[in-house]
């Protein structure tokens, strides 16, 4: 592991202030990986790529302007985190129960300065009020139907959800009820979709 992070995030494209920040985000999953067990990766540019690179595949839909983004079972802070860091005028929630990752993602938010929240709680016990959220995020989370029930009453107008899923996952959200759904390529490491999933009365 002896390239540093900044250098890795430059070959792919990141560079100046964007990957500072997103250094120093890498630098404590790292660390606190040692310890905690935060992401599984054998080396830092399989931590890039799959998980940094990953998160920002959702980057194009999120708008220039401010806007809320929940990410829900936020865990290491993916893929919020990075979207936040990149987009710095967006304010966030990150939602994650389980208390050592919600201890990181605290600590996260104060050292990289993220306009963000860390919630320790499920989910549906998130404070997200109605017409809120323009847009909520999870990766690597399972119950994907249920998620989306909750969500669509707390997008606002034009909202959407993000879903980072596998193949057949994404083949059986495309169908279903009452959402317009449309999958892309994750980069990379040719694993695993994008899926943009909107309430079809939006």
């Amino acid at each position: 592991m002896a390239e540093e992070y900044g250098g890795i995030l430059e070959r792919h494209g990141i560079a100046g202030e964007t990957a500072e920040r997103l250094g120093a985000y890498l630098e404590l999953m790292e660390r606190w990986s040692r310890t905690h067990n935060l992401v599984r990766f054998r080396n830092r540019e399989e931590l890039v790529v799959r998980h940094v690179l990953e998160s920002l595949a959702g980057l194009p839909f999120l708008g220039a302007e401010r806007g809320l983004l929940v990410d829900v079972g936020s865990g290491a802070g993916l893929p919020g985190v990075p979207l936040l860091v990149v987009r710095r005028e967006w304010e966030g929630y990150l939602i994650e129960p389980r208390r050592k990752r919600w201890a990181f993602l605290s600590t996260v938010i104060r050292e990289l300065d993220l306009d963000a929240e860390a919630m320790e709680c499920r989910y549906e016990d998130a404070p997200i009020g109605r017409g809120t959220a323009d847009t909520v995020v999870s990766r690597a989370m399972g119950g994907h139907g249920e998620l989306l029930e909750w969500a669509a009453p707390r997008l606002r107008a034009g909202g959407r959800v993000l879903l980072w899923v596998g193949g057949e996952e994404a083949t059986r959200l495309e169908t279903i009820s009452g959402w317009r759904v449309v999958t892309s390529p994750l980069p990379g490491l040719e694993r695993g979709r994008l899926a943009s999933c909107r309430p079809c009365s939006t």
